[in-house]
């Protein structure tokens, strides 16, 4: 049991051995379906840079690649994950049209204005979710958008039991991410949710 536990919390942060099989979990068919229904509500240009946050396993930072002719970036806050991304996308990283990075969303190592779309999927449940938003904000063009992808939306009541048994994991409804993107300086803002999944998908624009 305490194992399993143990497992379960690196989903936050995975380190070890644990966390390798954690991130290698990520790149697998359940996240791939919530990828699957959640690519198609970001519209972008063919050139378009691109950043994902909490990238994981990197395998929709793979999808981003294929979607665009950009660069494509990722930052992750374990050192496990980054590596796992890179190693997912070695030869794009070898080009040097894909760089990984560890680095806490509140503190992205990046200029002003540099990217056209900026992802999150199964994420921003550890987020201190103004602060994060504020700083993906920053590093978004005029006309970017950030778009954000859970498999938890606060619909189903069963989830929260998650919050229970992963630590510092916060599952956030369609009111509270729209009002904090709100507070970062989000205008324009569209949720799409599926009840029966607890699946929500939310698109933000920078004006």
């Amino acid at each position: 049991m305490w194992l399993y536990k143990k497992f379960k919390n690196m989903a936050s942060k995975p380190v070890g051995i644990l966390g390798k099989i954690m991130v290698r979990k990520l790149n697998g068919e359940r996240h791939a379906v919530l990828a699957d229904w959640g690519f198609p509500h970001l519209k972008m240009a063919k050139n378009a840079d691109c950043l994902d946050c909490g990238c994981g396993g990197g395998a929709n930072i793979k999808r981003l690649l294929s979607m665009t002719s950009g660069k494509v970036f990722g930052v992750d806050f374990s050192k496990v994950a980054v590596a796992e991304t890179k190693k997912t996308n070695k030869s794009e990283v070898r080009s040097g049209r894909c760089q990984v990075f560890c680095a806490d969303v509140r503190e992205l190592p990046f200029e002003n204005a540099k990217f056209d779309a900026v992802t999150a999927f199964e994420t921003i449940y550890y987020w201190q979710l103004e602060d994060s938003f504020k700083e993906v904000f920053r590093c978004l063009k005029p006309g970017g958008k950030f778009m954000i992808v859970n498999e938890a939306a606060g619909l189903n009541p069963a989830n929260f039991e998650w919050e229970k048994t992963i630590k510092g994991l916060k599952i956030y409804n369609a009111a509270q991410i729209s009002s904090a993107l709100k507070s970062a300086g989000f205008a324009e803002i569209a949720v799409d949710e599926i009840a029966e999944k607890d699946y929500i998908c939310v698109v933000a624009k920078k004006s």
